[in-house]
């Protein structure tokens, strides 16, 4: 296959159905819908098409078959849409690590072994206190570096001293979490000094798209649609999961949200389609 493509960091390379492929079976297009996609986007790509104009058109082809697919497929959009700080995501990971069994908290102020950091997720688990930073992206093609990981590192080597003195009995970890992806520089640096990372398509054990994915830990973000307005008032709310939505009342909805019976209905509807299917 010799159709370059451009991705968002700017490199031009040959297109991938494989990998093209694959995130349509992520999403749960059915086998003859993922061939079918990639035979409509072969046949309309240009040289030099941008991988987001490629996203776009497997985006409107899963919307033509599977409705409930290209809610997931929309996942890493989803993720860019929590911006434009970085706040939002700390929260939205705190909810994923809730989800797993933690017990969380975020924005904490906890004095090192030199300064006092803050701390962007705590994350307490049976024998486990895992420290969290968190590196947010609002758009694609910005990876973290080196810099970051070693910036990263150095923290949460002042931090495990004071986390050992403050539990004895429980294991510490340093996780750097990120919306996008990571140098190879910065992994092979995390692994040579064991610190964690978690990453979109990477970590050492499960990525954050598949813990999401998993336990269809959806963003209320990747409701179609849905205005920037609404998503600061649901955050506001503390409704960050999809599936806070579907828990919900639609009285609590309408309340919480100043929406109409009819709107609240229809974003109800969106969640339970998502995360009950």
């Amino acid at each position: 296959m010799n159709i370059k493509v451009t991705k968002a960091s700017g490199a031009v390379e040959d297109i991938n159905p494989q990998k093209l492929r694959n995130s349509l079976r992520k999403a749960g297009a059915e086998e003859d819908q993922v061939e079918e996609i990639i035979e409509r986007i072969l046949r309309e790509v240009a040289p030099q098409t941008s991988t987001k104009k490629i996203y776009r058109l497997a985006r409107k082809y899963l919307r033509q078959l599977n409705h409930a697919s290209v809610l997931r497929y929309s996942l890493k959009n989803a993720l860019f849409r929590l911006g434009p700080t970085g706040y939002p995501f700390e929260k939205y990971y705190s909810a994923i690590m809730k989800s797993y069994g933690y017990e969380t908290e975020t924005g904490l102020i906890i004095e090192g072994k030199c300064v006092k950091h803050e701390v962007d997720v705590i994350a307490l688990k049976e024998d486990e206190v895992s420290l969290v930073e968190c590196k947010y992206h609002s758009r694609a093609g910005r990876p973290v570096d080196i810099k970051v990981a070693m910036y990263v590192h150095s923290r949460f080597e002042d931090l495990a001293p004071v986390m050992a003195d403050r539990y004895p009995e429980k294991k510490f970890k340093g996780w750097l979490a990120t919306n996008t992806r990571c140098t190879s520089d910065a992994i092979e640096f995390a692994k040579c000094y064991d610190l964690n990372i978690r990453s979109w398509n990477y970590s050492q054990h499960k990525s954050l798209e598949d813990m999401i994915g998993e336990k269809k830990l959806y963003p209320v973000t990747v409701i179609s649609g849905i205005k920037r307005g609404l998503i600061e008032r649901l955050l506001e709310q503390n409704i960050i999961l999809l599936k806070d939505l579907v828990d919900m009342d639609l009285s609590s909805i309408v309340k919480k949200l100043s929406l109409s019976e009819k709107k609240a209905q229809l974003l109800k509807h969106q969640a339970e389609e998502l995360c009950l299917c």
